[in-house]
């Protein structure tokens, strides 16, 4: 479209009449628009169809479709606004849901006006006919922290140790110590050093901290990420994940991706996040920020299999191995130690449990 401006000149002397809105055989009523909520809007709302919700391959099989939603003076729904839905696949049948409603008149002082809510609408799907059905990826995520991760466990206090070979910035290759000390979800400290760098990452019953410092610290964090790589629960859509059989290294696993995938199971190990399980929940491998990571050598604590051998991979190559050198029950910790002094931090833009 082109638009050409044909005239511009000064308005001059306006007759009274000149923005007056009103239109011959017009509604006499200027329109009112009024907020309210969920529960009023839904007093009004008459009796419709239940809905034809799709069956759908990936995805949580139920929860929520929620949208903004602007109902007119004659109640009948004008305009949608934000769509939330714990899985992205309902989203049309639910917007041409909210769409067919339709309400009886809001009427304010023997006026009708205008109303803008929102609302939320249920759903429960089911898979395609001869479509596996998997558990839902929170449940693989929880039952492999459960599985392979003694903070996860709410068990036996307990102190890992780890080493790794890290090259640093200045190219030289250094070893590198890692340290859990595990009181309760509320008093624990991880802390790892690399040559002049120092990361640590604390908590002390309602205060959390963080602190680091020197050139390697951002090495330091994938060592974190590494050892704990399971996002935690509240930073993701499940309906962003996908789930099917595969292997790793010949052992049966169940994958859990997000991210593109070609037809041809491709996929860019830079924009992807996945996780392989194995059938008892163990954490076989991952992919995060371009990182392969391969767990092996399980050894029981208390209960929990822990790997105590982690090798990060970058395009194919090995850059770093991690291995746990010491896992053993806590004594005695003073509560000082889970305190980092002007270094208090509020958990943000991560998606580490921990």
């Amino acid at each position: 479209m082109t638009a050409k401006v044909t005239v511009l000149e000064d308005l001059g002397d306006a007759s009274a009449g000149l923005f007056d809105a009103v239109v011959q055989g017009g509604d006499p009523q200027p329109l009112q628009t009024v907020l309210i909520d969920e529960t009023t809007l839904r007093k009004n709302l008459l009796p419709m169809d239940p809905i034809s919700w799709p069956p759908l391959q990936d995805g949580s099989l139920q929860g929520n479709f929620t949208t903004d939603v602007v109902v007119d003076r004659d109640g009948k729904v004008r305009e949608l606004g934000t769509n939330i839905a714990e899985n992205n696949g309902v989203i049309k049948t639910g917007e041409h849901a909210v769409e067919s409603m339709r309400f009886k008149p809001f009427v304010i002082n023997g006026v009708s006006v205008q109303v803008m809510s929102q609302i939320t609408v249920p759903f429960k799907i089911v898979r395609p006919t001869g479509i596996e059905t998997f558990e839902s990826p929170q449940t693989f995520f929880e039952r492999g922290r459960h599985a392979s991760f003694p903070a996860a466990s709410q068990g036996t206090p307990y102190i890992l140790r780890a080493e790794f070979d890290a090259r640093t910035l200045a190219g030289n290759v250094e070893k590198g110590r890692y340290e859990d000390t595990w009181l309760s979800e509320t008093q624990w400290r991880r802390e790892a050093w690399l040559a002049s760098s120092h990361y640590v990452r604390s908590r002390n019953g309602d205060k959390s901290y963080q602190f680091a410092e020197g050139p390697d610290a951002g090495t330091l964090r994938i060592v974190f990420r590494a050892l704990e790589p399971i996002p935690a629960l509240d930073t993701f859509q499940e309906s962003d994940w996908r789930i099917k059989h595969d292997s790793v290294n010949g052992a049966n696993a169940i994958r859990v991706l997000t991210g593109y995938e070609s037809p041809e199971g491709k996929f860019d190990v830079e924009q992807v996040r996945a996780f392989w399980f194995d059938n008892n929940g163990l954490l076989l491998k991952s992919y995060f920020k371009g990182i392969e990571s391969q767990r092996s050598e399980f050894e029981d604590f208390n209960g929990i299999k822990i790997a105590h051998r982690i090798d990060l991979l970058k395009d194919g190559k090995l850059g770093m191995r991690i291995r746990v050198t010491e896992i053993a029950p806590a004594a005695s910790v003073p509560p000082k130690t889970f305190e980092v002094p002007k270094h208090e931090w509020t958990r943000a833009f991560t998606d580490e449990a921990r």
